[in-house]
């Protein structure tokens, strides 16, 4: 008897300890995955800048910092599943957290991150890149379901759309 108690509670911590993590583990949010970002995928943005810009954006404020270049960078969105921001006048990064249809490596979700480039709205260039939540980069873009690609072709499409309004406004 006293062993069958002792192996409900065990059995019951088990269970529990395993929820726990499962539960965790599914609510990754974007803004933790910003905030372990590698320095080299954004080198203009310290460590300690992110976490300004993620508290700045919490706390209802304007999230403009003084970037390590002595510029400035601001963060314009924040989701639990997409952010924004404008690192430079030439960068802006839009990370998204997407599901593809096969898990990959350590997890259900994937990052994807891009770096739009320019200064000019006709002359944009947006680079597209997919990541692992631990940061670890995906050689091609993952299968994903069709909201996650149309989310990640907005993007794509918002460069042309800004590039077509910019050329026809100067005609």
């Amino acid at each position: 008897m006293v062993v069958d108690k002792m192996f409900h509670k065990t059995l019951l911590t088990v269970i529990l300890f395993y929820g726990m993590t499962v539960m965790c583990h599914a609510q990754v949010k974007i803004s933790d995955l910003f905030r372990e970002m590698p320095d080299s995928l954004l080198p203009v943005l310290s460590e300690n800048n992110r976490l300004d810009m993620i508290d700045f954006m919490a706390s209802g404020m304007k999230a403009e910092i003084t970037n390590r270049l002595g510029g400035s960078s601001e963060m314009t969105m924040l989701t639990d599943d997409s952010l924004r921001v404008k690192a430079s006048d030439g960068l802006t990064m839009t990370l998204l957290l997407v599901t593809p249809l096969d898990s990959i490596e350590s997890g259900n979700k994937v990052i994807c991150c891009v770096q739009t480039y320019g200064t000019d709205e006709s002359m944009l260039q947006s680079v597209t890149s997919f990541y692992t939540t631990q940061w670890n980069q995906i050689n091609q873009m993952p299968p994903l379901n069709d909201d996650d690609t149309q989310r990640i072709r907005a993007l794509d499409m918002q460069t042309i759309l800004n590039w077509e309004h910019d050329i026809l406004k100067k005609d």
